[in-house]
């Protein structure tokens, strides 16, 4: 599992950098995202299905 904080800068400002958890490497095929922490809360939700995200034009930092 690899764990990154989203850094991006949204345009709108609009944009919540919410914590994610993958299962593999992001950018990989067989990556996806298994849960998340909302900005500004200490609570993981897992999502149903892992979930394929579009990384295009987003930037992460892993987290410890």
């Amino acid at each position: 599992m690899i764990v990154l904080q989203e850094t991006t800068r949204w345009p709108d400002g609009q944009g919540g950098n919410h914590i994610y958890i993958f299962k593999g490497k992001p950018g990989e095929r067989s990556a996806s995202a298994v849960a998340y922490v909302p900005q500004g809360s200490n609570r993981v939700f897992k999502f149903k299905t892992p979930l394929v995200l579009d990384l295009k034009g987003r930037t992460f930092k892993p987290v410890d």
